[in-house]
């Protein structure tokens, strides 16, 4: 979809960022020696977007509807053996909007060839291996309930065995034998160590079936929960700080690399979240293994709607066959993930106005449930849309499906309440604490293990006291009630946690929750914006990861903030424009003095900290003593003329001083490249990307932010550019070209691996700041 480019009048509109949809055929030729005759022979697809079907040799094997699930092709029989054969991929996606966000298009996440058995005897099941935790008395005692699931229709006795290894060392093993499709055992460890986001620990696992190995990490720990000590893992209790994420990896377009994933988990978990809500469709394999690696735990969701349009060309009207099969592959995709520790069945879904609506919530549920019974599940309930709909008596058959809309409801849906809250905040805060919220709610939320609120936070307090046995989950919240809220779920201990919209910016519903300043773009009374408008605005971290104000407010909530208080100003090139604000924003503030040219203009000055109060220095003169804490949402704010220098700012506590931090102005300016990864190699795996950021600094590292330039990267040797942007919420500039403007004085720009060793070269160029560049060593992994 990034190649397809961005259009004003393009079908996607504000939903899909403007980007064109389209038709794609990938084609690859492929030797299948003779030796691989009689095996079974699968290609894994992690996610195509989307109406795919697959062809070998002009026969097709199979297909799969939606572009976020996981699906496996046997192309045994289609295969010419000690010959050459073509594989084909179809991928179908006119029809736009397809969802209310951007969504890519094509081959979006992995794909995998595998090669198993013998064709027709016995091999171990794509989702076959389930490995379950239990933990004994005694120090580092655990069983691991050992199951595994095979194809197996001639009754052959195979071997089963299953090995735990930490460094080279084995540390459980369980083995047996079967003529059966299951067999089942336990395998006791002695001092295992447990994973968990606080120390994701991971073992090395391998599972044989007869002459057949799969490999893979895997963490050792339980989920337990309850309204008295709220969600528990390991034994204890955990409160989820948590970020809904999109997909997307900004500049990479919908694109899941392994290294992008870790790198977007691991700025997150340094900015205090540790975990987020794939919203709204289920993770991809490269997402899920990051998580387990860095440490983040994981709500997995099903999807934003059942049998309801909530966009013209979704995949509402493939609701009613498809929904099982998507739900086994996201539970199947996640079961063998530590870090995944609860399924969400949907988003602000419609359906539960009607009787065969809050049937189909319970059959979702319970089928998860047989699914997986380990891991304990949600619906993300609208609360404020939920009493909208409210009816005493839900209307329709509870036996009988409605025909699935095949376009949007033009209901009350999400994008509408998405209008309402920005337009009419007090809605949010005055409706869901009507009776009727309740009634409607209750029945929904007596199915579910933990009940999931939208915007709902006003009623935590009542809920809590009218239903005692509920345990209840912020699943999608305001970044700016953040402290407010933390403060319930530190009070409230059937309160898990809190998500809110979002930790990542994202491309797509255009403007949703950003600053939006008089000028060329300004569109006013529109909650949605206008091409060439192209992120949501609503990210704790930008597309690029760098954080801002609503990430501070919640360091600040969460007991997180390290090295003094925070000091960030509202963007001195906008600061004295007219702006509109939305609901899911509060502060434009960003970390930087680094100004040129702006001496004398008004500075907004705000300083995130768990200090009683703060005091401001500008070049020695103090500029006051301000109060700070839950009342002010741990924020001070200071107004002065800008002047360059430093900025300092000491944080006093019961009147002494407990903290001190500063930043500073910036001197002559030229482009830095900086390899975000260090000196580590990239593996020369086709797959690996190494992350730059470029930046206008001075010779002290600051950030000049007030004398953007043009940039142009060149990659040298076997690699290639991958991407390169910036956080610029409205551009025309396109994330595949090698130019692009700095946005603030920074750009990032990602270099794909390619699949031989030897010196990449990155160099910038631009048109008033000099030109840098960097090495990167690209290294063959041994086999």
């Amino acid at each position: 979809m990034l190649s397809a480019g961005r259009s004003a009048n393009a079908p996607s509109s504000t939903h899909g960022a403007f980007f064109l949809g389209g038709s794609y055929m990938y084609r690859k030729t492929w030797h299948v020696p003779e030796s691989l005759r009689g095996k079974k022979i699968s290609l894994l697809f992690d996610g195509v977007y989307r109406h795919s079907r697959v062809l070998v040799n002009g026969i097709e094997v199979g297909g799969c509807v939606s572009g976020w699930t996981a699906f496996e092709v046997d192309v045994s029989m289609a295969v010419k053996y000690g010959g050459m054969n073509l594989v084909e991929l179809e991928v179908e996606n006119e029809g736009q909007p397809g969802a209310r966000w951007y969504t890519g298009s094509g081959v979006h996440r992995g794909v995998k060839l595998v090669v198993r058995g013998r064709k027709g005897h016995a091999v171990l099941r794509k989702d076959g291996i389930r490995l379950v935790t239990k933990i004994l008395e005694g120090v580092g005692r655990v069983n691991v309930d050992v199951g595994v699931i095979l194809e197996n229709a001639l009754g052959e006795e195979v071997d089963v065995k299953v090995r735990f290894a930490r460094d080279g060392h084995e540390k459980g093993m369980w083995e047996g034998k079967t003529r059966g499709r299951e067999i089942h055992g336990t395998m006791e460890m002695e001092d295992a160590s447990l994973w968990s986001a606080e120390e994701p620990f991971l073992y090395d696992c391998e599972v044989h079936v007869g002459g057949d190995v799969d490999r893979f990490r895997y963490g050792l720990r339980t989920i337990g929960w309850g309204p008295k000590n709220g969600l528990l893992i390991n034994g204890e209790t955990v409160k989820l700080r948590g970020a809904c994420v999109h997909a997307d990896n900004g500049i990479l377009g919908a694109c899941s690399f392994k290294a992008a994933e870790v790198r977007r988990m691991k700025l997150l978990k340094a900015s205090g979240f540790n975990a987020v809500r794939m919203s709204h469709h289920p993770a991809s394999e490269a997402l899920l293994e990051a998580c387990d690696e860095v440490g983040i735990y994981v709500m997995n969701e099903y999807g934003d709607y059942w049998f309801e349009a909530k966009t013209d060309h979704d995949e509402a009207r493939h609701f009613q066959e498809q929904w099982k099969k998507d739900v086994e592959a996201m539970v199947a995709g996640s079961r063998n993930h530590a870090c995944v520790i609860m399924y969400s069945l949907g988003n602000e879904v419609t359906e539960p106005k009607s009787a065969y609506g809050h049937a189909m919530a319970k059959t979702l549920l319970d089928y998860t449930r047989t699914l997986d019974p380990t891991r304990p599940n949600t619906i993300a309930i609208n609360l404020l849309l939920a009493t909208l709909l409210y009816s005493k008596k839900p209307p329709g058959d509870p036996h009988a499906p409605p025909r699935a809309s095949g376009s949007a409801t033009g209901g009350l849906g999400s994008s509408l309440i998405n209008v309402l809250l920005s337009l009419f905040l007090r809605l949010m805060e005055y409706v869901p604490r009507l009776p009727y919220c309740n009634a409607v709610t209750s029945s929904l939320f007596a199915n579910m293990d933990i009940a999931g609120y939208n915007y709902g936070s006003c009623r935590y307090t009542t809920d809590a006291s009218l239903h005692p046995g509920r345990i209840m989950l912020g699943t999608e919240t305001l970044p700016p009630d953040i402290a407010r809220n933390w403060a319930m779920v530190e009070r409230i201990p059937a309160l898990i946690g809190d998500f809110m919209w979002t930790g990542w910016d994202y491309i797509g519903e255009t403007g949703v929750g950003g600053f939006e300043y008089d000028g060329p773009w300004y569109s006013p009374g529109l909650i949605y914006k206008n091409y060439p408008y192209l992120v949501g605005g609503c990210g704790a971290l930008d597309i690029t990861g760098l954080p801002n104000a609503s990430a501070f407010v919640a360091q600040a909530a969460w007991k997180k903030i390290h090295g003094g208080p925070i000091i960030a100003v509202r963007p001195l090139d906008v600061s004295d424009l007219r702006y509109r604000t939305t609901a899911w924003r509060s502060s434009d503030a960003i970390v930087g003095w680094g100004w040129k040219a702006r001496e004398g203009q008004m500075a907004y000055i705000e300083v995130f900290s768990r200090d009683e109060e703060i005091e401001l220095l500008l070049n020695g003169r103090s500029l006051g003593r301000k109060k700070s804490g839950l009342d002010t949402n741990y924020t001070a704010y200071f107004t002065t003329p800008y002047e360059p220098g430093l900025v300092v700012a000491v944080g006093y506590s019961a009147g002494k001083e407990s903290s001190r931090s500063g930043i500073q102005s910036a001197g002559a300016s030229s482009i830095r490249i900086t390899n975000e990864s260090g000196k580590t190699p990239l593996k020369a795996d086709g797959q690996d990307l190494a992350f730059l950021r470029l930046e206008l600094q001075d010779q002290d590292g600051v950030v000049e932010m007030g004398d953007d330039d043009e940039v142009k990267v060149v990659v040298k040797g076997p690699a290639s550019l991958a991407g390169l942007g910036s956080a610029k919420p409205q551009t025309t500039e396109r994330f595949d070209d090698n130019i692009h403007w700095t946005y603030r004085g920074r750009a990032l720009c990602a270099v794909r691996a390619g699949r031989e060793g030897g010196r990449v070269e990155v160099m910038v160029k631009s048109k008033r700041h000099g030109e840098a560049s960097v090495d990167i060593v690209q290294r063959l992994e041994e086999m």
